[in-house]
């Protein structure tokens, strides 16, 4: 889990770098969050579920970012992007008592410090998925 003291303090949102600094850096975070993503085959279920491959990214409670009321859970998916996950239950074509899933993914329009922020919880949970693929079995 990414704690506050994690996150660079370049990147923390009172930085004073320039905002073309802050956009650049996203720019390349967001190159390598999708080349870690490319590496990892399979893709880790999204708790659990055969049909559904992301990783949920949660910012520690003290990062210091103010995030929208709105915002719901965040995850990164096989492609890298970072995106909200929505995810309904509906009833099943056999009966009421079965249930089905749709999930949807909207792409976020985060601001730069908020998406480094993400980025870098999705990198440090990517490299651990990828140890872990790589031990041997």
């Amino acid at each position: 889990m990414t704690k506050p003291e994690d996150i660079p303090p370049e990147f923390s949102p009172r930085s004073n770098r320039s905002p073309e600094a802050i956009r650049g850096s996203a720019n390349r975070l967001r190159a390598t969050v999708a080349d870690l993503a490319s590496k990892l085959q399979p893709f880790p279920a999204f708790l659990g579920m055969s049909t559904l491959q992301a990783i949920e990214l949660e910012l520690p409670s003290g990062a210091g970012f103010q995030l929208p009321a709105e915002l719901g859970c965040v995850v990164v998916l096989p492609n890298g992007e970072i995106s909200e996950l929505d995810l309904r239950l509906i009833p099943g074509a056999v009966g009421p008592a079965e249930v089905d899933q749709v999930e949807q993914f909207t792409e976020l329009d985060l601001p730069p410090e908020l998406y480094i922020a993400y980025a870098t919880m999705a990198i440090q949970l990517l490299q651990v998925e990828i140890a872990l693929q790589s031990e041997p079995q």
